[in-house]
């Protein structure tokens, strides 16, 4: 399924307001005109995955707190009750709804100003069940992504797919689509164009988009799958003896596990003259690390359901959101359920080079890399004729 953000988000325009840039001494608002959202109120409007409620999730507001806070909602003239929720650079609103009620639009009065929001469908019952994949990324060739689904099908027993795709054009996203059903992959899936402003990475507070993602897979996609797995495209989970990283997932203390990470160094015994093109580099050219690896950041796998209400997904654990909630969930503020049997490989380069420049591969050399047993093993079953059945529990 090929689903369009644009279709249910909510402009600030819409009601004459703007988001304003945040007063900076290092960082000004020029400098930054491409990158800050300053225009979307909501990035969805969708129903919850029980009908309960219909959400709205969008980037924090900056300058129109107050007007936000006065907002109503109803549907024929008739008032709907609402609970605001302040997460981690992210604004979420909550209407209590009839479950067996069909809503297709909500009228939204904010600023003086009414207008009719359009309200998706929860696709939860889709992803029921399921082992879910999921990422958000940018103009990434789509050979890497179709690996990346592959290599998690194989070596963990996926069967869900939802991808967010955030080119400001449509044609990357339909590649991808196109490419997803004529992949032969036994997977339900869904493809989402999100063409937001990401947010400038050196400025944390004002990087929305991809928190808001989180929030929106959590609550429109897999709050009824049977597991979440969100890592990037240059990012395969490798698991000792093979198994599945989704296994023994349902027995955790916490609904989660963290994954440490590793980098897998941009070294291959490829001929570096056939890797000028970014298509011409696979994952399982690159299978080395330094010894011993360089850490990097970890990622999670989790039990949607398992997690409470009031933790926030977040691109590198979960966490109890706002702050001073965190005593009515001690466990998930103190504890850091790594899987040690797990690791996160993350190829330094299998990158667009959008953030850094991770362009150069050199050959490897056996005084300073080591072969990743485990990942290449993994790479094997992925990408030759080995069949491989994960042990699922």
């Amino acid at each position: 399924m090929l689903t369009y953000l644009t279709d249910s988000a909510v402009q600030l325009e819409t009601f004459g307001l703007k988001r304003i840039f945040p007063a900076s001494k290092k960082h000004r608002e020029e400098d930054f005109q491409d990158k800050f959202d300053s225009s979307t109120l909501f990035y969805d409007c969708f129903r919850s995955f029980d009908g309960k409620n219909i959400i709205l999730v969008g980037p924090k507001p900056l300058g129109f707190e107050k007007e936000l806070a006065k907002a109503t909602f109803s549907i024929s003239d008739r008032k709907l009750r609402t609970k605001h929720r302040k997460l981690k650079q992210i604004h979420e609103i909550w209407i209590k709804v009839a479950p067996d009620q069909v809503i297709d639009t909500v009228d939204m009065t904010l600023n003086g100003v009414r207008a009719q929001i359009n309200v998706s469908a929860s696709a939860a019952k889709r992803f029921e069940g399921k082992r879910t994949l999921s990422t958000l990324c940018k103009e990434t060739p789509v050979c890497w992504i179709l690996d990346w689904i592959k290599f998690n099908v194989v070596n963990h027993g996926v069967n869900a797919l939802v991808l967010f795709e955030n080119s400001q054009g449509v044609q990357r996203v339909q590649e991808i689509y196109q490419a997803l059903e004529q992949s032969g992959l036994d997977i339900e899936f869904e493809v989402v164009h999100a063409p937001f402003p990401y947010g400038p990475p050196q400025m944390r507070d004002i990087k929305f988009l991809q928190r808001s993602i989180l929030q929106i897979l959590r609550w429109k996609y897999v709050q009824t799958s049977d597991a979440l797995l969100f890592c990037d495209v240059d990012e395969f989970v490798i698991c000792e003896k093979g198994v599945s990283i989704f296994s023994g997932l349902k027995d955790s203390f916490l609904g989660y596990f963290l994954i440490p990470g590793v980098w897998i160094e941009p070294v291959t015994n490829a001929s570096i003259n056939e890797l000028k093109s970014l298509d011409d580099r696979r994952h399982n050219m690159f299978l080395h690390t330094t010894n011993p690896p360089t850490a990097t950041h970890r990622k999670w796998v989790a039990v949607p359901s398992r997690i409470p209400q009031s933790i926030q997904f977040k691109a590198h654990g979960v966490r109890p959101e706002p702050k001073h909630a965190a005593w009515l969930h001690p466990f998930f503020t103190r504890l850091k359920p790594f899987l040690r049997s797990a690791t996160l490989c993350h190829f330094n380069a299998i990158s667009t080079s959008w953030k850094t420049d991770r362009d150069e591969i050199g050959p490897v050399d056996e005084s300073k890399h080591t072969l990743h047993e485990d990942l290449r093993n993994a790479c094997d079953a992925a990408f030759s004729d080995k069949t491989k059945t994960p042990e699922l529990s």
